[in-house]
């Protein structure tokens, strides 16, 4: 069984690895199937987005995954719970203007402004963010993800924090409910028929 451990450093073979991985995971996402339809525009875009992603929480977050990187969550603490544009700057975002089509760009940046809205009215109080969590189609079943959550929920339940989530899948709703999320909000995603969730995890009382 694969260790879960958190990452600092990644060679640029990992990246790639590791982007490969989250590409993969989402690659049949509805909201990204509905956005981005051509499945090679699809899996280049997701592929690119997720490589910057990777690099901002190895510099202002926690990337999780396993020893043999076949899963991957990206964790963003309280004070970088929302994306900071010049730390954006500084991971890489300028590069995917010349990286990703622009109409596909300007899309999933329409989806990102919706999501962020959302979560930034939803969750004013000081909060963890868990921005993806992924796993290779051939590795999902076996009990990685929760894996993931448990080690990460079980750290941050220590300092007695708020976690928030979304999601597109009523299946990982379900998941998640399991691990104390519960319901926060519930509306379509725009330009798609798929429901976006967003969850919350708040900190057990002290007795």
């Amino acid at each position: 069984m694969s260790e879960i451990q958190k990452l600092t450093t990644l060679s640029n073979d990992q990246l790639k690895l590791a982007s490969e991985v989250l590409s993969n995971a989402f690659h049949e996402d509805p909201v990204f199937s509905k956005l981005i339809p051509n499945d090679k525009e699809r899996h280049k875009a997701l592929f690119k987005i997720f490589k910057f992603q990777i690099k901002y929480c190895l510099r202002h977050g926690v990337v999780l995954s396993t020893s043999n990187l076949k899963g991957i969550s990206l964790w963003l603490p309280p004070k970088n719970a929302f994306i900071s544009i010049w730390k954006s700057i500084k991971s890489g975002s300028l590069s995917l203007i010349f990286k990703i089509k622009w109409k596909n760009l300007h899309i999933l940046r329409k989806n990102d402004d919706f999501c962020e809205d959302l979560h930034k009215k939803l969750v004013p109080i000081p909060h963890w963010y868990l921005s993806t969590i992924g796993i290779d189609p051939k590795h999902q079943g076996k009990g990685i993800g929760r894996r993931m959550l448990s080690f990460m929920i079980n750290q941050i339940a220590k300092d007695h924090k708020t976690i928030f989530l979304e999601t597109n899948s009523k299946r990982n709703v379900k998941l998640y409910k399991r691990f104390g999320f519960r319901n926060l909000h519930k509306v379509l995603t725009p330009r798609t028929n798929t429901y976006h969730w967003s969850m919350i995890r708040c900190p057990i009382k002290k007795k």
